[in-house]
């Protein structure tokens, strides 16, 4: 009997460090997948910031007596785009508001794919209108200076920018693309 008992005993510590094993096994067998599932899951990634381009204002406006009223620094002349290869487009007649009798002209230029409108008198020539495109002349290039000027003026680049003088007589309007300017009417003031 009592072989019998410490046989019995004997069995269910076998059974019992079986049980155990087993438990012991299994639980491990967990860590191990849950160890393989954190392997194989993607590492977080991390996101970089990334930069944005300075977003443009829609419409720039300036009051600058001096950039209005020189956008060219020294404005081309009539003599200076003719012996520059300026084209004369039409000669317009024109009645003097002040001189009875007196008919002046409307002279218009191009060069370059630059339009330029002088209202000529015998005595001088004035601007009257300029519509440039192509900023590559030195003309072109002062009045891209001049328009860099008022855009930093303005805190940064803009789609469409207005200078204008203190009177509002004197005024420079530009369109821009790719934060260069692509068409800029310059229109002084004549009475």
């Amino acid at each position: 009997m009592v072989s019998a008992a410490l046989l019995s005993s004997a069995k269910l510590v076998s059974a019992l460090a079986v049980s155990v094993a087993v438990s012991l096994g299994a639980c491990h067998s967990d860590d191990s997948a849950a160890a393989r599932a954190q392997t194989t899951q993607p590492a977080p990634t991390k996101r970089r910031a990334v930069a944005k381009a300075p977003v443009a204002k829609a419409t720039c406006v300036t009051t600058n007596d001096t950039l209005a009223g020189q956008p060219f620094g020294t404005e081309p002349t009539v003599a200076e785009l003719l012996s520059a290869g300026a084209k004369v487009v039409s000669r317009k007649p024109f009645a003097n508001l002040h001189e009875k009798g007196q008919t002046d002209t409307i002279l218009t230029l191009q060069h370059q794919g630059n339009q330029f409108e002088f209202y000529c008198m015998p005595e001088q020539r004035l601007l009257r209108r300029a519509v440039i495109t192509n900023f590559r002349p030195a003309y072109g290039q002062r009045l891209r200076q001049t328009l860099d000027v008022s855009a930093r003026l303005n805190g940064g680049s803009c789609i469409k920018m207005q200078i204008r003088d203190t009177e509002r007589v004197n005024n420079v309007s530009a369109t821009f693309s790719d934060g260069k300017p692509a068409v800029a009417r310059v229109e002084p003031y004549l009475d």
